[in-house]
């Protein structure tokens, strides 16, 4: 029973190995190769299960580099190392991609560990065997043998995982063209972010510092997608590897609303309000996003940056249009590279693409800078020429201002002297004039807005008075009320008591209105005879009535005594309230207060009615 369970187990075994793909085979010209057909699987648990699972549990890729997208899970992945050569070699197995968490490797020879190595971006940079930004494993191959390579791959911002299998001198000579590439185009992008900040150092234009601040953040997007920034920024810090990308992409996206604003003075519209909305939510999201997990950060990144990028093209977009200046058109260029670029991210992160090469997002890094860096510097040059041109006009103008000064001078001082002479003598009365004129202008004003006999305004002032607090119903949106009041019977009382005590009845109703109105911006005026309108502003149709009530319940019980004579009477009232629409129109709102007058009036009098009439 033990030499069958044996016998399945090599079975099992011999079917794994001959369940790969062609395996990489090491010749004597051998420098190179890309490591894009291989088995991968999430189902094992340890080395073990990995090396006794079945040809069913994995799944093949060939033809391009492993992406699964943003998978949470750890994969695991198997391939062989055939070595044709009759002497043990070394070879660097390379991952393409400095971003990944967690990957252990194992070497097998003939069910043997030959070599395990543990390495990630989530481990410290002395921790790993070669001190390189790259993740670099070191195998060694035994002669004319098979081998076999096992990996384990854990990532929390997706599983992207392109494998170049190295012979060391090789390597080192395409690493060190490739550092000195990445080192050009990341310093010339640097230098431009600082040529940017130095001329606002000079100009004090604030555009400069958007485009500085933006350059200088790109390059160190570069610099951290190379992994230039654990290996130099922060060696002891891996756990900023990841995060630092999603949070500098989105940082650039919120410094280009700033930068559009001073590069093309877009014209306020209701895109535009909404943009900036979302760029707000955005920013302030981002005082938060950094606390969640990196898979939610990355996503968070890629599905909002692209969004407000859209807003920023449309409106750069429809500013060139309006004007068609260079610097216009080359920040439509910048943000067109950078939306490349997150569309790129989109595509690879999300497993949509294998791209062999990052030459796309290199170009159009570089792309956006130098577009970025001429588009403030066209506009600092535009700005100039225009002060240029505006000097050199104002200085033609002063020039021949400067001569027909001269000739107006000889003409001015011949007559100084004849001025000077007459404006003594006139100031003297002139000043007189004026002091007669502003005392009688007080006594004018004071007269068209009094009523000679109650004192409170007249029917002029109630005019301009209804048209300023319907601009500002309008405009404010608030309701406004107006009472007409009208003495019921005053005809009687005026043939009975005689004009004068009905004078006085005037006076008295106008003093108990008064004293109905606490707020300054409250009006009552004498409409003309015996009746008064009351013009409340931002009252609503139920706090009109109550006051109109109060009134009339206040005089209803009150008694005028006027030369030993008790009189007592009550008034009427009608009440509209509306919120304005029409400034033009004023009179709507006295007529429809004076209709529901008449409606008390014809049915009982003594009582408030509102207008619309009840039926």
């Amino acid at each position: 029973m033990a030499y069958a369970k044996a016998l399945l187990s090599l079975l099992v075994f011999l079917c794994t190995f001959c369940s790969f793909a062609n395996p990489v085979i090491i010749k004597h010209d051998f420098n190179s190769q890309n490591i894009n057909n291989l088995y991968y699987s999430f189902e094992p648990t340890s080395l073990l299960s990995a090396q006794q699972s079945s040809h069913i549990q994995w799944q093949k890729n060939t033809g391009k580099p492993l992406n699964l997208g943003l998978e949470q899970r750890p994969v695991w992945i198997k391939f062989k190392i055939k070595n044709t050569l009759s002497y043990n070699t070394e070879q660097i197995l390379s991952l393409n991609n400095p971003l990944l968490n967690d990957v252990q490797v194992y070497q097998l020879h003939n069910s043997q560990l030959l070599s395990y190595t543990q390495i990630g971006d989530a481990y410290p940079l002395y921790k790993r065997t070669i001190k390189s930004e790259s993740l670099l494993v070191k195998l060694l191959s035994p002669a004319n043998s098979e081998t076999l390579i096992i990996m384990k791959v854990a990532n929390s911002s997706g599983l992207r995982v392109p494998l170049t299998l190295w012979q060391p001198e090789a390597y080192l000579a395409h690493k060190g063209k490739l550092n000195l590439l990445y080192g050009l185009l990341i310093g010339f992008i640097f230098s431009l972010g600082v040529s940017c900040i130095v001329l606002y150092g000079f100009s004090r234009k604030g555009y400069f510092v958007y485009a500085g601040v933006i350059s200088l953040t790109l390059g160190s997007v570069l610099a951290y997608l190379c992994g230039f920034g654990l290996r130099y920024a922060h060696p002891n810090l891996p756990a900023l590897q990841q995060v630092m990308i999603p949070i500098l992409l989105t940082l650039i996206t919120l410094m280009f609303l700033p930068l559009q604003k001073q590069v093309c003075h877009p014209r306020p519209s209701l895109l535009l309000t909404i943009q900036k909305v979302v760029v707000n939510a955005l920013a302030i999201s981002l005082l938060f996003i950094w606390l969640l997990p990196n898979n939610i950060v990355t996503l968070f990144c890629l599905v909002t940056t692209p969004i407000v990028l859209g807003f920023y093209i449309v409106t750069t977009f429809m500013c060139v249009r309006l004007t068609p200046s260079k610097p216009n058109k080359a920040l439509l260029l910048v943000l067109v590279f950078f939306l490349v670029v997150m569309l790129y991210f989109i595509v690879a992160v999300m497993g949509l693409h294998a791209f062999d090469r990052s030459t796309l997002a290199f170009a159009c890094f570089f792309g956006c800078t130098f577009c970025l860096c001429y588009s403030v510097m066209k506009l600092f040059i535009l700005q100039r020429d225009e002060e240029v041109i505006a000097q050199q006009t104002l200085i033609a103008e002063n020039t021949a201002q400067d001569t027909l000064l001269k000739e107006r001078l000889k003409l001015q001082e011949k007559t100084r002297q004849e001025l000077e002479s007459q404006v003594d003598e006139r100031t003297f009365e002139l000043q007189v004039t004026l002091r007669e004129l502003e005392e009688k202008n007080r006594s004018l004003e004071l007269l068209n807005t009094e009523d000679a006999l109650t004192g409170i305004k007249n029917r002029r002032f109630f005019d301009k008075k209804l048209v300023m607090e319907l601009r500002r119903s309008r405009r404010e949106q608030t309701p406004l009320s107006i009472v007409m009041l009208d003495i019921d019977r005053f005809k009687n009382i005026n043939d009975t008591y005689g004009h004068i005590i009905g004078d006085q009845v005037i006076k008295a109703v106008s003093d108990l209105i008064k004293d109905h109105l606490k707020r300054p911006l409250d009006e009552v005026a004498r409409y003309g005879g015996e009746e008064f309108v009351v013009l409340l502003p931002n009252t609503p149709s139920e706090g009109a009535q109550d006051i109109a009530e109060k009134i009339r319940a206040d005089i209803s019980v009150s008694t005028v005594t006027v030369a030993n004579n008790d009189i007592q009477f009550t008034i009427s009232a009608g009440v509209y309230t509306s919120i304005a629409d029409d400034v033009s129109n004023p009179q709507i709102f006295t007529e429809c207060a004076d209709k529901a007058l008449y409606y008390a009036k014809q049915h009982g009098r003594n009582q408030v009615i509102t207008f619309p009439l009840p039926q």
